[in-house]
């Protein structure tokens, strides 16, 4: 019987408002930032409808649906369009634009699937290299600087 793994408590996201770290419940709906003071929202959308604003963000998924039509700019973790999208696109890991999406904005993301048959104009810029923001999320944070000292101490202290 295969043992079954216990989801994080927590999860480390980017302010969608200033780039900085946070560290939030993993079943946080939105936070407001420590550093900016603004609301960051936390939770995986899914667009089924039209949205017209000047920045759609969330610090977890977000799917175009093929009946969605979003005219912002765009910031996720993961991005899914089979819809439409105006706008500039960010994601921090990956980007899947399906055989049906139209998209016509500048996109940058770690990495990028596109079906054939998608309609894509605009600047394009893929790899690791292009998201800065990746560095803040890989960093360890100071707690966690400290354990891995204390337990590098007690390590040399035992030894003879």
């Amino acid at each position: 019987m295969a043992r079954r793994e216990k989801a994080p408590a927590e999860r480390r996201i980017l302010c969608t408002g200033c780039g900085g770290l946070l560290v939030v419940a993993h079943e946080a709906k939105s936070v407001s930032c420590r550093h900016c003071h603004g609301r960051v929202v936390c939770e995986r959308m899914d667009v089924k409808d039209f949205v017209a604003v000047r920045n759609f963000r969330t610090a977890n998924s977000m799917h175009i649906r093929k009946k969605g039509r979003v005219h912002a700019s765009v910031w996720a973790e993961d991005l899914t369009i089979d819809g439409a999208l105006l706008g500039d696109a960010t994601a921090l890991h990956a980007m899947r634009i399906s055989r049906k999406a139209k998209v016509k904005g500048a996109l940058r993301a770690t990495t990028l699937v596109v079906e054939a048959g998608a309609e894509l104009s605009g600047q394009v810029a893929i790899g690791p290299q292009y998201m800065p923001e990746l560095k803040a999320l890989r960093a360890p944070l100071a707690h966690e600087v400290m354990d891995r000292m204390e337990a590098q101490a007690r390590t040399k202290g035992q030894r003879p």
